[in-house]
């Protein structure tokens, strides 16, 4: 069985590093999986030959490509990672990628060996070919897992229709003891008013309240915050020389907080009334 890993590893680590080097690009036209399948099944024929594999014909080249396929799946159900600093991390995800490749290789040599293993050839044909026909329909599935993230986060599903501003980013933060929904507004700037955003955060009724939500930040980058109460247990947050205007307050059944720059405390309460029902259908359309 060590062969087996050692061959699929040689056979995995190419096809795994164009993956990750090719992913989200348009370079290698619709050609390119046809020959990384056709590379990995001769490299695969061409180890279990030298390696002296049992049955090496058809052990290398279902071996290569079992694990072309479940490459493939893994760079749709772990994709590579993006940092703000400098770009594309493809090196994070090779080494998962090449662990399903050897994984798949050893598992195809293991199954076909004598005697053949019949309930081992159905799952090595059955699973890598059910990961690459989800990986297929990638859009579709990471569609459903956004609206059921939604659906399942405990969030209230509701957002404001603000006069004037779009909605341009939904997030959803579902992980903690305070899940939320991070909602981005812009009004475009004109000749007579400049550019103005507003962004709103949807947590449960029962995060906080809105004045400990209010009062748990008092400084920001050296300015002084200060809260003040207004009527219907509403507070807002505000600072010298700050340009921003935070409300707190409860709405449809969550604590909702309004982040606003280029706006008075007025406009944001003015935008309490606007909160409405969404579907989480509409929220992972612009997410």
């Amino acid at each position: 069985m060590w062969r087996a890993a050692l061959i699929g590893l040689i056979t995995a680590f190419p096809a795994a590093v164009i993956s990750a080097d090719l992913q989200g690009e348009e370079r290698g036209g619709p050609a390119l999986p046809a020959v990384t399948l056709l590379a990995a099944m001769s490299l695969g024929a061409l180890g279990a030959r030298l390696a002296r594999l049992p049955r090496w014909g058809v052990t290398g080249l279902v071996g290569g490509a079992v694990a072309w396929l479940l490459i493939g799946a893994l760079a749709v159900l772990a994709p590579v990672p993006e940092s703000e600093l400098i770009g594309r991390l493809p090196v994070l995800v090779v080494p998962v990628y090449v662990a399903g490749g050897v994984a798949g290789f050893a598992l195809a040599v293991w199954s076909l060996t004598s005697p053949v293993r019949w309930w081992a050839v159905a799952l090595v044909t059955v699973v890598p070919l059910v990961s690459w026909g989800a990986a297929q329909r990638e859009p579709q599935i990471r569609a459903w897992l956004e609206v059921h993230g939604f659906e399942t986060s405990g969030v209230p599903l509701i957002a404001p229709r603000i006069e004037g501003y779009r909605l341009v980013h939904v997030d959803l933060n579902a992980a903690g003891p305070r899940p939320s929904t991070w909602l981005e507004y812009w009004r475009d700037a004109t000749p007579d008013r400049g550019f103005s955003e507003i962004q709103v955060t949807v947590w449960p009724a029962t995060a906080s309240s809105p004045r400990d939500s209010c009062l748990a930040v008092t400084e920001n980058l050296g300015a002084t915050l200060h809260c003040t109460p207004l009527p219907g247990d509403r507070w807002v947050r505000t600072g010298a020389g700050s340009g921003w205007v935070t409300l707190f307050a409860r709405t449809g059944g969550a604590l909702v907080m309004l982040n606003g720059s280029g706006v008075t405390q007025a406009d944001l309460v003015a935008a309490l009334p606007t909160f409405r029902p969404v579907t989480a259908r509409d929220l992972a359309a612009i997410s």
